[in-house]
């Protein structure tokens, strides 16, 4: 009896015990497939995420490191503009703190030519015309004048009886 199972052995495996159909192969083959292309978009979706991550990561760094720069530079024009240091720079470049002010009065000056964002044209005095700082001295000039003559053209509008 063993000789008999000897033999067959062999015609057994000629025969393939393990040998498939064509069609389970191919279903095998295919399954295996489908797991490899799945295994390999998984792969490559996490390698994505990684990379954005990674880059995300930079942008967050480099983020906080301009936020501390601005700060730095905040702190320094903080510093620059401060009254005291202002006024040291003016006293090392010879200036000196203006005391009295003492306004010009300029006959036909339009304040309307400053407004409009151009350059002022001052008016040129008739000739012969003296300019008097101490006659106009408590008159207002300028953007001051025009609108002091805003207010009361809008206190005579608002008086006027309907």
């Amino acid at each position: 009896m063993a000789s008999s199972q000897m033999r067959s052995l062999p015609h057994r495996l000629g025969r393939g015990a393990w040998r498939l159909e064509a069609k389970a192969t191919a279903w095998i083959l295919l399954v295996l497939t489908l797991l490899g292309l799945l295994g390999w978009l998984c792969l490559t979706q996490a390698s994505q995420v990684s990379t954005a991550r990674y880059r995300l990561w930079e942008k967050e760094t480099e983020k906080a490191r301009l936020q501390r720069q601005n700060a730095e530079l905040l702190a320094e024009v903080a510093e620059m503009l401060s009254v005291a240091r202002l006024e040291t720079r003016a006293r090392d470049s010879d200036y000196i703190p203006a005391e009295g002010h003492r306004y010009l009065y300029v006959l036909d000056y339009s304040a309307n030519s400053a407004s409009r964002g151009g350059l002022a044209a001052v008016a040129r005095p008739v000739e012969g015309t003296v300019i008097s700082l101490e006659e106009h001295e408590d008159k207002p000039v300028g953007v001051t004048r025009w609108w002091e003559q805003v207010i009361s053209q809008f206190a005579a509008w608002a008086g006027a009886q309907p």
